[in-house]
């Protein structure tokens, strides 16, 4: 048989038919794929995750390194249906609400949409606080979809200041009696925190001295509750020293006559520990020196409190010279 110039004109015309055919079906079918896609893509645009995240540890948070102004807040992290890097966390701290719930948060304006992390943290230094002050802290956390969940809220109060203050000069008998002797003493100093130190904390006082082996300097935190890691300040906001330990030690930062707490000797009646000076107490602060007689040849001998010096830094500046009992020297006072 034969093949003539039409017959192969032919085949290659039917040729070219059946590539062009091919090449449509192809076409359509990518078409259809990506209609496909692009439906699915819809879909999960339309329907997002409600899930929120759940926090990690059931939410306990714990606050740590606590200061005068600053503290440490730490968490575990959530989990989630979305990645664990994409979720964002938020600190919140108030000094007035709880912060329990998340409408509370949501309605006291503190959710910040700036404040969000930009990775998955578990821990945030919390500053700018107040010295002395009860916070109230809680984290949030917020997947991809805006859904937030809140962690348990924690409450810490930053560490306070303990001020060290003159409440004038007296003679060594400041009480009526020895078993009284505290509760007049400590009236002497509520007198002068309310009408000389209006400013400083009104709530906890006690004067800065020893009455016996027992009521002494060294045994306030267990028997008045003065807080051994506060920073004691003299009331003009000067530091004396960085803790009651810090006190106690036999040194100070500075002078009392040049941080403003007294221009001269005061009633320590203690040791340089703050223990008391049993036998330098002014009789446990009740009596003056009584002189001897001329007329009599008893000697009766001349009762002294131990003082404490308004210009040195070492011992001396709880325990300095036993002084008459008849003078007038400074009585202190702790606030808190």
């Amino acid at each position: 048989m034969k093949y003539t110039f039409p017959h192969f004109t032919r085949s290659i015309t039917i040729l070219i038919f059946m590539v062009i055919a091919v090449i449509y079906c192809i076409s359509c079918t990518d078409d259809n794929f990506n209609t496909i896609i692009d439906q699915e893509n819809a879909y999960t645009n339309t329907f997002l995750d409600s899930t929120a995240p759940i926090p990690g540890n059931n939410g306990l948070l714990i606050v740590t390194n606590i200061s005068e102004n600053s503290a440490k807040v730490q968490w575990t992290l959530a989990t989630d249906n979305s990645p664990p890097e994409s979720l964002q966390y938020q600190v919140i701290v108030s000094s007035t609400l709880t912060l329990f719930s998340l409408e509370e948060i949501l309605q006291s304006g503190l959710l910040d949409e700036d404040k969000w992390s930009s990775e998955p943290v578990t821990e945030q230094i919390i500053t700018n606080l107040l010295f002395g002050k009860q916070y109230f802290v809680n984290v949030c956390v917020c997947d991809p979809d805006n859904n937030i969940s809140i962690y348990y809220p924690a409450t810490f109060t930053t560490i306070g200041r303990i001020y060290l203050f003159s409440a004038g000069t007296y003679t060594g008998a400041m009480a009526s009696s020895s078993s009284t002797a505290r509760q007049e003493i400590n009236e002497r100093i509520h007198i002068a925190l309310t009408n000389t130190y209006s400013t400083l904390p009104q709530d906890n006082y006690v004067a800065f001295i020893s009455i016996d082996s027992v009521d002494a300097i060294i045994n306030f935190p267990e028997h008045y509750g003065v807080p051994a890691n506060w920073p004691i300040y003299s009331a003009t906001g000067l530091l004396i020293a960085y803790n009651w330990n810090d006190l106690l030690d036999g040194t100070i930062i500075g002078e009392l006559q040049n941080l403003g707490v007294c221009d001269s000797f005061w009633w320590s009646g203690s040791l340089q520990d703050g223990s008391c000076d049993t036998d330098y107490t002014c009789n446990t602060w009740t009596s003056p020196t009584t002189l001897s007689s001329s007329s009599t040849l008893a000697v009766i001998p001349v009762l002294t409190g131990r003082s404490g010096a308004h210009n040195r830094t070492n011992y001396e500046w709880m325990y300095s010279n036993d002084r008459n009992c008849n003078d007038k020297l400074h009585l202190l006072g702790l606030c808190w």
